[in-house]
């Protein structure tokens, strides 16, 4: 067994530890002795134990069909809504110029949806079901 000095550092303590348990472990081996003499027996568990899932049960997933593409992007409104996650305006932004620079004839709107569905969002979704030909939707991270 190691010594270990009462101001060792971190390192030496766990060196200590480790040489000390390598030790006796050798010890005991070479002795012929096993780990489990060493250590008294425990009582073999009669009691049982039930253990539920708390994951429960999975709704069942109804698929719904994609959104028909629309034939063209020129003359089209579409709407770039941030929903609040960081980056997602970056993303958004460099989506827009490109879109000026490729299709000049399409109007593009941006709006800070914000994260979650706070008060303005019911008018927003109402205001793009009117005007918007398509909608991107930012997430960032």
């Amino acid at each position: 067994m190691s010594i270990i000095n009462k101001g060792a550092s971190r390192r030496e303590f766990v060196q200590g530890i480790t040489t000390g348990a390598v030790g006796m472990a050798a010890a005991g081996y070479l002795g012929g002795a096993s780990l489990s003499a060493a250590q008294p027996e425990k009582p073999a568990c009669t009691e049982k134990v039930t253990v539920l899932n708390p994951l429960g049960t999975p709704p069942d997933v109804r698929l719904k069909p994609q959104a028909q593409r629309i034939d063209t992007l020129e003359g089209k409104t579409v709407y770039f809504v941030n929903d609040g996650f960081p980056g997602s305006d970056n993303v958004l932004h460099e989506m827009i110029d490109w879109f000026k620079a490729n299709h000049p004839k399409t109007t593009l709107e941006y709006r800070y949806k914000g994260m979650g569905f706070g008060p303005e969002a019911p008018a927003l979704w109402e205001e793009m079901n009117q005007k918007a030909d398509a909608v991107i939707l930012g997430v960032g991270h």
